[in-house]
C-alpha cells in the first residue's frame, strides 16, 4: 500500500518501507515508491516535504497507527506554509521475530549476559531481560537503516534532489532518531541539508552531536557533522521525558555495559551536564566544547501555544508535564513545538 488514502481528519501520505537490513522494498509493481516521490516533487507545487520515522516496537499496522495518531492530533492545527506538504512516512521492521530469538545484541554486552551482570542489573532496575534485549538489537537495526549507504540515506538525497529549493521537516521518535540522525549525517556528504529535525524521545546519546564525547578517550559523537556541517538550516529540537524508563533504564544500563572501556576524568567544565549514559530523549543535548547555537527553552506546559526558536539552533526542552513515556507522544503541544519549528526554518 504506498499510498495511505486521505481521512476526514488526516492527510494522503505515502508509506516507503524498508527490510530488516535497510533497503527499501520494492512496490508491488516493481518500481520503487522514493523515485515515484521525487517524480512528484520535480513536477512542481510541492514547497515542503514532511518525513516522519517511528521508533522501537513497531509492525507495519503499528506504524500506521502511529502516524494517523500524529496527523490527527496535527489536523486541526494550521499548517506554516503557503501549500500543504508531501507527507511521508518510513516504515522498518523494529520489533523482533519471534523466530528469531535469542536476538543479536552487541558483542560488548555479551559476556555481561553470560556472568549474570547485567540480568542482575536490569533486575535491580525492575527492567526484563527480553525488553533489554529486544531494545539493543532494534538499536542495532536502526543504526543499519540510518547508514550512509543504506535506503533511508537514498530517500533523503533523492527527495531533496528533486527540486533544489525544497524543504525537508524531519520527525523521528525513539529508536527512529537512530535512524534519521545517521540518514541525514550520511545524505549530508553529498550536500543535503534539512530545514527542521524534531527528535522525540531519542534513543541516542545525548552525546551524539558533539564535537567530542566525554568520557571516553578520543572518542567523538555519531552525528557530529550534523552540527559541524550545519545539516539543519532551522531548528534541531530534541523532547525529554524524566519519566522515560526506556531511556533511564534500558538505554542507559546498556551503555555503562557497553562503555566500560577507555574513560576518561570528566572535565571540570563538564560538570552538572547529561550523564556519560545519558540517552538524548532523557537529559537532553551535551555538547564538549559548548557551542554558541545551543539554546534554551522552558519545559514544556500543558497547552503551550508559542515557542521561540531560532534558525540554526539546537534545542533541548523538557517535557516531562507531557510525555509521561517512552510511546506516549501524540500531543498537540508537541505538533505545535514541531509547526513552530516549520515557522522558524
Amino acid at each position: 500500500m504506498p499510498i495511505v488514502a486521505p481521512t476526514s481528519t488526516t492527510p494522503e501520505y505515502a508509506l516507503v518501507v524498508f527490510d530488516t537490513a535497510g533497503r527499501e522494498v520494492a512496490e508491488a509493481d516493481g518500481t520503487a515508491l522514493s523515485e515515484t516521490l521525487a517524480a512528484r516533487i520535480a513536477a512542481g507545487g510541492v514547497a515542503d516535504v514532511v518525513l516522519m520515522c517511528h521508533g522501537w516496537l513497531d509492525d507495519l499496522a503499528g506504524a500506521e497507527t502511529v502516524y494517523r495518531g500524529w496527523l490527527e492530533t496535527a489536523h486541526p492545527l494550521a499548517w506554516p506554509g503557503a501549500s500543504a506538504p508531501l507527507v511521508v512516512g518510513v516504515h522498518w521492521p523494529s520489533s523482533p521475530d519471534p523466530a528469531d530469538e535469542p536476538p543479536d545484541v552487541p558483542a560488548a554486552l555479551q559476556p555481561h549476559l553470560a556472568d549474570g551482570s547485567l540480568p542482575t542489573a536490569l533486575a535491580g532496575a525492575g527492567a526484563e531481560v527480553r525488553d533489554f534485549l529486544s531494545f539493543w538489537s532494534m538499536r542495532q537495526r536502526a543504526v543499519a537503516l540510518g547508514a550512509a549507504d543504506a535506503g533511508l540515506a537514498r530517500l533523503l538525497t533523492r527527495l531533496g534532489a528533486a527540486a533544489p529549493d525544497i524543504r525537508l521537516h524531519l520527525v523521528g521518535h525513539s529508536l527512529g532518531c537512530v535512524a534519521l540522525s545517521g540518514a541525514l549525517a550520511g545524505a549530508g556528504r553529498g550536500g543535503l541539508h534539512a530545514a527542521t529535525l524534531l527528535l522525540v524521545q531519542a534513543a541516542e546519546s545525548s552525546w551524539a552531536f558533539s564535537d567530542r564525547a566525554p568520557f571516553l578517550t578520543g572518542g567523538s559523537g555519531a552525528f557530529r557533522a550534523v552540527i559541524d556541517d550545519g545539516l539543519v538550516d532551522g531548528a534541531l529540537v530534541a523532547t525529554t521525558s524524566s519519566h522515560d524508563a526506556a531511556l533511564g533504564v534500558l538505554y542507559r544500563l546498556g551503555m555503562e555495559f557497553v562503555l566500560q572501556r577507555n574513560y576518561a576524568a570528566v572535565p571540570a567544565a563538564l560538570q552538572g551536564t547529561p550523564a556519560r549514559s545519558a540517552a538524548l530523549g532523557a537529559e537532553g543535548f551535551g555538547f564538549d566544547p559548548p557551542v554558541s547555537t545551543a539554546g534554551a527553552l522552558p519545559p514544556l506546559a500543558v497547552g503551550a501555544e508559542h515557542f521561540a526558536l531560532g534558525a540554526g539552533r539546537q534545542y533541548s526542552i523538557d517535557c516531562s508535564a507531557v510525555i509521561s513515556g517512552h510511546s506516549d507522544v501524540d500531543h498537540v503541544e508537541l505538533a505545535r513545538l514541531f509547526f513552530a519549528a516549520v515557522a522558524a526554518a
